[in-house]
């Protein structure tokens, strides 16, 4: 079976490298983030917040050709979700936590523990990236067909290493959290 990785990258080097690496790049805003972007073909980000099969097959029925699951879902969730289209889910990358509306002045925020959060424009990220190179079996099971890769901060070589490990379902030696996606609900 095997899971297909989508890019989603904040800068050109992290583009070169995933394209060199023969992993596809999304463009910016190719993902329909809300019901009114949502066109015949389209796939739809995480913050479409599709939960369920109803919504899999709203989505379908509206010309969806791929749904990202929300990153709230566990894998046994997500396995039991009936999926009448692809799905995709979120498997590297620090997930955008807000929108400020605007850029921090100062360009940093630290959270009670003096870790800084990672802004981009006006969008505040987490501390630590979801990490599923290693579990990418589990993913499988769950019946995921697509998995995103969302690079924000990391440099050449980090961006390297991840992919590395997620060509061969490796483990790497960095900070990570494994998201929602072994938590009881």
């Amino acid at each position: 079976m095997g899971v297909n990785y989508i890019a989603a990258c904040l800068s050109d080097v992290q583009i070169q490298v995933c394209k060199q690496a023969g992993i596809p790049v999304m463009p910016k805003g190719a993902y329909a983030a809300s019901l009114g972007e949502i066109t015949q073909g389209c796939v739809t980000d995480y913050s479409v917040h599709c939960f369920n099969s109803d919504a899999l097959l709203t989505l379908a029925n509206l010309g969806v050709t791929r749904a990202t699951l929300h990153p709230e879902l566990n894998l046994a969730q997500i396995r039991d979700i009936k999926k009448p289209i692809e799905t995709e889910i979120i498997l590297y990358g620090k997930l955008p936590l807000m929108k400020l509306g605007v850029p921090l002045r100062n360009g940093a925020l630290t959270d009670r523990k003096n870790t800084q959060f990672y802004m981009h424009g006006d969008t505040l990220y987490n501390t630590v990236p979801i990490f599923m190179a290693d579990k990418m079996r589990d993913a499988e099971k769950a019946g995921i067909t697509h998995g995103r890769l969302i690079f924000t901060d990391e440099t050449e070589a980090q961006v390297r290493e991840v992919l590395h490990a997620y060509k061969r379902y490796k483990a790497l030696n960095i900070p990570f959290t494994r998201g929602k996606f072994y938590s009881r609900v």
